[in-house]
């Protein structure tokens, strides 16, 4: 059997079981990346070599739009779909690739931002400061409802999120689904300062946060807002998620204990909290070696 029509045998079968924005994340993959590169191979000619040399020459040559190659993150998402249809021999090794420093905002730009925030109040920037004083991906932001926050226990519940995904079967369609991982659904205590304007903006428990209407709004147009705020201020471009990362790495220059942040962050362990969310910021890094210079003048 060739491995096209093996392939769509087994996304047909999986649909009813996997989450709608996985499956339609491995028919994409399919289509646009397995399918047209090695789905005239007979199911049992695929060997690691055969395989190996197609990850490879995607990761140079694999964008869709011929503008080089794709991201490791994307080759390891074709890894899975690979060894979830031709089974555990499936060996490939990607190139080492040192890991990126992600993006924070300085202390001062940071304040600048919410103070321009709170002199501005509305739907959308409590959003922003939501965003900013809990870690909140976009899509969880985006899905919240009123109802999601107890205002008598100052407690937000986190568990949907809204994602915007598109096969050639369904075209573009936007979904309200629960989050990534179980870990994702979480519960979150509201400081008494977000407290303040989650009473000043309540609306019925139906309506959503950051629209204050029963409509929501996208991810996709959120971030075109979010971004014009930056701009308005002169800030650098920092993309939606640094909030998340400058979040982290706040809490931790605070004094709080890994295992809590993992747990507000909604990941699966503690590992993935440090390895990916908690970077020093240049304050910190400068302190550093100033201390080195005064322990050497002493």
């Amino acid at each position: 059997m060739l491995y096209e029509q093996f392939l769509t045998d087994w996304l047909k079968s999986q649909k009813i079981y996997l989450k709608y924005s996985t499956y339609t994340n491995y028919c994409n993959i399919s289509h646009n990346q397995i399918i047209p590169n090695i789905g005239s191979y007979e199911v049992n000619q695929l060997n690691n070599d055969i395989l190996q040399e197609f990850i490879l020459n995607q990761l140079d040559h694999g964008r869709c739009d011929g503008k080089g190659g794709i991201s490791q993150k994307y080759a390891q998402d074709i890894i899975t779909v690979l060894k979830l249809t031709l089974g555990k021999s499936v060996e490939i090794q990607l190139p080492y690739q040192a890991p990126k420093e992600v993006e924070i905002f300085e202390k001062s730009d940071q304040v600048t931002l919410i103070n321009s925030l709170q002199s501005k109040i509305c739907n959308k920037n409590f959003g922003i400061l939501l965003a900013i004083h809990t870690g909140l991906r976009i899509g969880e932001l985006c899905a919240l409802k009123w109802s999601d926050i107890n205002f008598d226990t100052q407690l937000l519940h986190i568990n949907k999120t809204m994602i915007r995904t598109y096969t050639k079967e369904d075209g573009s369609k936007l979904n309200i689904t629960p989050p990534k991982t179980r870990s994702s659904i979480r519960t979150i205590p509201l400081n008494k300062w977000i407290m303040q304007y989650a009473v000043l903006l309540k609306g019925e428990n139906d309506e959503y946060i950051i629209s204050g209407k029963d409509k929501y709004i996208e991810p996709n147009k959120y971030r075109l807002y979010y971004n014009k705020q930056l701009k308005e201020l002169d800030l650098p471009h920092r993309k939606f998620h640094s909030l998340r990362h400058t979040f982290a790495t706040r809490c931790i220059e605070c004094g709080c204990d890994y295992k809590s942040l993992s747990e507000l962050l909604g990941h699966s362990n503690v590992s993935i909290t440090m390895n990916l969310y908690v970077h020093p910021q240049l304050e910190l890094k400068r302190k550093c070696v100033e201390l080195l210079a005064d322990y050497y003048e002493h």
